[in-house]
């Protein structure tokens, strides 16, 4: 494991990937959408340049070559290879993506290339198991891992889960981005140096020790995640009362009173995972 290396899946805009350049870590960044590739190269491109940041403009998939990748001119953070994610974007949304075609890569592949990092952030709409399921071959594992869990069925999250305990993780966390807003990096910190960072919904937010909340067991997290999937299908993003309830009075109090109870509105978890061994060993 190289704890100068925090590997970011799903750049996005740059914003996490800058925040650990921030903190003084080395980062390889993996984006499919050429948009965002040709961006953040140009705004980072100091980094790149000191060697620092390495941006692999590539689609992670279960095979190397090209690969059909979907954009969503609405919503840039919806780009995808997961055609079931395009599927549900339409039935629940209405909001249809444009077939590209980009290169792609097996996640194994690019740790074989740069070795296992100390943090792993997967976010790629709808296959962050594939980050995972690559972690399987190798005698080492992040000490740190995040990832965007199924939130369509309690099964999906537990096989996410299992994989992330078969990898030697014991210790969780779910996280509310709802909440980045209200997040603040400890001082003194961490996780590498200091940085006085605001996040937002576009960000992951602190990770390993910094991320918000307390470790908790495999057991408590499912007891969490099982009781979190059953208000998000009544009240949650795609809930039932969606349109009927969303901006009115009684929504409004209802999110005030899980913001008092420190829970936040409903909306998009990550989870974290945190090594039984510190250096990460299976």
């Amino acid at each position: 494991m190289d704890r100068s290396l925090i590997i970011d899946v799903g750049m996005h805009v740059g914003k996490d990937t800058e925040f650990y350049l921030a903190k003084g870590f080395r980062v390889v960044a993996i984006e499919a959408d050429p948009r965002h590739v040709k961006a953040v190269s140009e705004r980072l491109s100091r980094y790149i340049d000191d060697g620092r940041l390495t941006i692999l403009d590539v689609a992670i998939q279960t095979f190397d070559g090209e690969t059909d990748f979907f954009v969503n001119p609405d919503h840039d953070d919806w780009g995808t290879v997961s055609e079931e994610f395009v599927r549900r974007n339409v039935e629940v949304y209405g909001s249809e993506h444009e077939r590209v075609t980009v290169k792609c890569r097996r996640f194994e592949s690019v740790v074989e290339e740069f070795g296992v990092p100390y943090y792993l952030k997967v976010d790629i709409e709808g296959l962050d198991d594939l980050c995972l399921e690559g972690l399987l071959g190798f005698d080492t594992a992040p000490r740190f891992v995040s990832i965007e869990p199924d939130q369509k069925s309690f099964e999906g999250a537990f096989g996410e889960l299992a994989l992330m305990w078969r990898l030697g993780y014991r210790d969780f966390k779910i996280v509310n981005q709802a909440n980045n807003r209200d997040v603040r990096c400890p001082q003194p910190p961490r996780e590498g140096a200091y940085v006085d960072q605001r996040f937002d919904g576009h960000t992951s937010g602190p990770f390993g020790e910094e991320s918000p909340g307390a470790w908790r067991g495999v057991e408590e997290t499912l007891v969490e995640w099982r009781r979190i999937l059953a208000l998000q299908a009544r009240f949650g993003h795609q809930g039932g009362w969606e349109g009927r309830w969303r901006g009115s009075v009684a929504h409004r109090a209802f999110e005030r009173y899980r913001r008092l109870r420190g829970q936040g509105p409903l909306g998009w978890y990550d989870f974290h995972a945190r090594h039984r061994d510190p250096n990460g060993r299976r």
